[in-house]
């Protein structure tokens, strides 16, 4: 297929698959139901902190979002936060005679697993598991990490009565005390990361940094009544924090979720280039065309914030509103949704990033 032919088809080759599949209804991953109860400390892990010379215990940190290290953009202003978290911390409810966590973990809908890494020394996550959901969007994926064990495999379906594994405390900077399930939904950003990236891998396309995780709490909670949750209707109500400019070509992201392409479907004539618009946690939206002539990805628009927008998007985009442009860090991102062998080449190092 010519590359003309391929990005004028690719937001439509899988409109047809799309169509057949069904919305999801997405469970607690945990026997830990205070989510829908006290919610808090009682669902969320803490995280020890000081601040201002004053020690806390903030179960917020182990929420979704901008959630830890946090600062004043100026004196007396209010307290902002610099570090994304990219999905929840569940706090164990069981406990064996020795504090160590009992709790079973379990998909938080029907999928196949994909990813089993059962080494805590190859990964930040420890233990985790990844597993594929199909949904009327596409695939999306949800992330089970710090397990103390791996009790499923690759290629195994799995309902929402299954285990994936026990809660626990792998991976770097956890401790008995802190043993928690981090759980991530997102979707991948690209299929060929494994030849795009060229650093050390043991996770191929399952690596983390291929996954852009959206809030996991707003999924469970949009649920807890039994209604199914449509990934679609809840991508429109983001709020889009900065949009980048980039050359038209044939993104894997796209062909796997079409829902994201917001030009036309009949339309068969190529863009010049197109628009990617993002949150400030970096989760894709939307993807438009656009008539401009683009060689490299650049910033055309960015949400005003009272602190520089490193601290607001994940060290992606630099300055201010005004003036903003992608940091290194953020053209590597930008690169990754791009990459296609022989079509658009890859970063050469994450050094410095």
């Amino acid at each position: 297929m010519t590359l003309l032919r391929f990005i004028a088809a690719f937001a439509f080759l899988c409109t047809a698959a799309w169509a057949q599949q069904q919305d999801l209804v997405y469970r607690l991953p945990t026997d830990n139901t205070t989510l829908y109860t006290t919610g808090g400390d009682d669902y969320y892990v803490y995280v020890d902190r000081v601040f201002e010379g004053v020690k806390s215990r903030p179960w917020q940190a182990g929420t979704y979002g901008m959630v830890r290290n946090p600062f004043r953009p100026s004196p007396g202003a209010a307290v902002m936060y610099s570090r994304f978290h990219e999905g929840i911390d569940v706090k164990p409810i069981y406990r064996d005679a020795r504090g160590e966590p009992q709790d079973d973990v379990r998909p938080i809908a029907p999928g196949k697993v994909v990813h089993a890494s059962a080494n805590p020394r190859h990964s930040n996550y420890g233990r985790y598991v990844v597993v594929a959901h199909q949904v009327p969007e596409g695939t999306i994926y949800s992330l089970y990490a710090h397990l103390a064990s791996v009790e499923c495999r690759v290629g195994q379906k799995l309902n929402t009565s299954d285990v994936i594994g026990r809660l626990g405390y792998s991976g770097v900077g956890l401790n008995k005390v802190r043993a928690h399930l981090h759980l991530e939904i997102g979707l991948m950003i690209n299929s060929r990361f494994a030849d795009f990236y060229t650093g050390e891998n043991k996770h191929g396309c399952f690596n983390g940094m291929n996954l852009a995780g959206f809030n996991p709490t707003h999924v469970l909670m949009a649920c807890r009544n039994g209604a199914p949750f449509s990934v679609s209707a809840y991508f429109a109500t983001l709020k889009e924090h900065y949009r980048v400019a980039v050359p038209c070509v044939p993104m894997d992201i796209i062909r796997r979720h079409p829902f994201l392409y917001k030009g036309s479907r009949t339309d068969s004539r190529r863009p010049r280039s197109l628009e990617i618009a993002f949150t400030a946690e970096g989760v894709p939206i939307g993807v438009y065309p656009a008539d401009r002539t683009v060689e490299q990805p650049y910033i055309i628009s960015c949400r005003p914030m009272p602190t520089v927008q490193q601290n607001c998007t994940v060290n992606r985009v630099k300055h201010n509103s005004a003036n903003a442009a992608l940091t290194r860090s953020g053209l590597w991102y930008i690169t990754q949704f791009l990459w296609m062998e022989g079509i658009y080449p890859p970063q050469t190092s994450t050094e410095a990033l």
